[in-house]
């Protein structure tokens, strides 16, 4: 069996793999083709390309092909938190409600016209969207050569809702136990420091991380960002993850904090 596996689902870092009867024989990322780092906006193409023509095979082969993007349904509680806690911002809340698939279905249209041009064949393929953050699992988990069982943590800005995964793999198989979803997001919440600091979002935050063992702790108490209770956490939306009338502009730009942030920390660097 041939299977394709795509990214690129959440606008950046588009990519492709290829495995045959279960070896990787081939894998890129799209930004190496197009010199244009993180590659955002951008569908894969060059990258399959490279992995087709690396494994000496024809667009027609592939029986699978993958992307890490998925619905999720009215039932699941993702939907209804995001709703929730987005109250400030109506439109927001009631498209969640609604239409909160839009994004899959977006990705979807341009994953089947990708694979048109590609002569894979949309109608021919077998297409298995997964849920991001269980992608992000397997990733880890499925290349970690455990056998035994093992937990597995998952963080970043946000797949579909989620931005926290808990679970395990056993058995090669991966279970579920607990997720949190936007807009309370570790990961958001860096990369919204991140910009604070002058840095491109999705782009900057290692560069970050990397300055952060110099910087002195005692100068700001960031407590106020998170409030944890027992096993669950909110970020402070009136200061980061925020959307809306709530953001702070500057030059037309939208960014992904408040001006009461600017208010406590000074101005932007």
């Amino acid at each position: 069996m041939i299977v394709l596996g795509l990214s690129g689902a959440v606008n950046h870092d588009a990519s492709a793999a290829l495995y045959i009867d279960g070896k990787l024989v081939a894998a890129a990322e799209e930004e190496r083709f197009l010199r244009d780092k993180h590659a955002k906006g951008k569908m894969p193409y060059e990258a399959v390309k490279f992995c087709l023509q690396r494994a000496g095979i024809k667009p027609s082969q592939v029986d699978v092909v993958a992307f890490p993007y998925a619905e999720i349904s009215l039932k699941s509680p993702a939907r209804w938190h995001y709703a929730k806690r987005h109250w400030y911002a109506p439109d927001r809340a009631i498209t969640a409600l609604f239409s909160g698939n839009r994004r899959y279905w977006r990705n979807h249209k341009n994953v089947m016209k990708m694979l048109d041009d590609l002569e894979i064949g949309s109608s021919r393929v077998k297409f298995i969207p997964v849920e991001h953050h269980l992608a992000h699992a397997s990733s880890a988990y499925h290349l970690s050569g455990f056998k035994d069982k093992c937990a597995i943590i998952g963080i970043d800005g946000k797949g579909e809702y989620a931005t926290t995964f808990f679970g395990y793999g056993e058995n090669g198989k991966i279970h579920k136990i607990k997720e949190f979803y936007d807009p309370d997001s570790l990961g958001g919440l860096y990369g919204a420091l991140t910009e604070f600091l002058g840095f491109e979002m999705l782009d900057g935050e290692f560069k970050v991380m990397g300055m952060a063992p110099y910087g002195d702790p005692k100068r700001f108490d960031f407590s106020r960002l998170i409030e944890c209770t027992g096993d669950d956490f909110k970020v402070n939306t009136k200061l980061v993850n925020c959307l809306g009338l709530r953001r702070y502009k500057k030059d037309g730009k939208s960014y992904y904090f408040s001006p009461k942030l600017i208010e406590w920390l000074g101005n932007m660097r």
